[in-house]
């Protein structure tokens, strides 16, 4: 089979590139031919290279600020190929690949990813938008598409929510991560914790900072590492560390990969990310595979698993849960090897790409 898929395949569009990045690795080692096409926003880094992976690169035009995703040379990239094309992975909601499947009728050959896209937050602020968009065709082509790809079950009531009815098209599969072996001589720094994320908003800063400086006024040597590039919430970070005086408390070091994402979390005692939405987040899938017991939100994906294994804390969307559940796992050196334990455990189990692959590739080439 064909496969194509569509996204910005960068860095910066963090889980729904990794995501596809095991996918079409997969894909291609099972006999499969597969393409990315990508759109390379200015200033972002493109994802990682696969071997035997046809990259095709889009350029950004003027409607693409209001349109994500919107390319000229897209729409005729599809039309030219859509015999080709056996199947059209498509990413996200919101954005011009939906629209261009759905004009040129292309919903038996689509699969459509929808990476937390409809949660209830992100309607805030866009709803004339999201509006358009879900009157006009999107509501339409999710109903007919051949298959639309949730994370969990919580997504799958979102999905359902939005359309009005549970499709049968809809299909659960979570993300996966690969499980490296662990150097177990790995120094942890005393009391450091760690957000490891994009800085959008909709991640919880607003209210992990001022938890954290509730986390120093208990634990004075606590310090948090900020890293993950800036999308609209550096100048808060910034703002908040300079007017309490945090400089060596909170520390931000941008994006990070590779050896030194690795080393982060191998160093760490606990990862935070108190987010308003999330989606089966990969950034929480490495720290539990890392061994770091996490603090997440009722709101992540992965909460109702990470309660099942008892892997960390979840918590309301508060200043003083946030700050409870950090300092409840610093000062207690029994629970946090434990919740360590666990979280490694869960991943091993249930999450590791090999398998969460395997049973990708078997629903799908069970509908086409």
């Amino acid at each position: 089979m064909h496969f194509v898929h569509i996204l910005s395949y960068t860095w910066e569009n963090g889980g729904a590139s990794k995501v596809v990045y095991d996918l079409a690795k997969f894909q291609v080692e099972h006999g499969d031919k597969v393409t990315i096409i990508t759109m390379d926003m200015e200033g972002q880094k493109r994802y990682k290279d696969i071997e035997g992976v046809n990259f095709i690169s889009i350029v950004p035009q003027l409607l693409t600020k209001f349109l994500p995703l919107f390319s000229t040379e897209l729409w005729h990239i599809l039309k030219k190929n859509e015999q080709r094309f056996d199947v059209i992975h498509l990413h996200g909601l919101w954005n011009f690949t939906l629209l261009a499947a759905h004009l040129l009728k292309l919903h038996n050959k689509s699969i459509v990813t929808v990476h937390g896209c409809a949660h209830p937050y992100t309607f805030i602020g866009n709803r004339i938008k999201r509006g358009l968009f879900t009157y006009s065709f999107q509501k339409n082509f999710l109903k007919k598409a051949r298959m639309v790809h949730v994370l969990h079950g919580g997504e799958l009531s979102e999905v359902s929510d939005y359309l009005g009815q549970t499709t049968s098209n809809i299909r659960i599969i979570p993300n996966g991560i690969d499980v490296p072996e662990i150097n177990s001589k790995t120094h942890k720094i005393a009391n450091q914790v760690l957000f490891l994320s994009r800085l959008h908003q909709k991640k919880g800063l607003d209210l992990l900072l001022p938890a954290f400086k509730q986390v120093i006024d208990i634990i004075s040597d606590a310090q948090l590492i900020i890293a993950g590039p800036d999308f609209g919430m550096l100048g808060f970070v910034q703002d908040f560390i300079k007017n309490n005086e945090l400089e060596k408390s909170i520390i931000y070091v941008g994006s990070v990969d590779g050896q030194a994402k690795i080393e982060l979390l191998q160093n760490s005692k606990v990862f935070a990310l108190p987010s308003y939405s999330e989606g089966f987040s990969i950034a929480v899938l490495e720290a539990l595979v890392y061994q770091l017991p996490v603090v997440v939100s009722t709101e992540t994906g992965l909460s109702n698993e990470i309660k099942e294994y008892e892997a960390g804390k979840v918590i309301e969307l508060n200043s003083n849960s946030i700050s409870n559940a950090i300092v409840e796992i610093l000062q207690n050196q029994h629970l946090a090897d434990k919740m360590a334990f666990n979280g490694r455990k869960l991943v091993e189990e249930r999450f590791e790409t090999s398998k969460v692959c395997g049973q990708f590739d078997s629903v799908v080439k069970q509908l086409f």
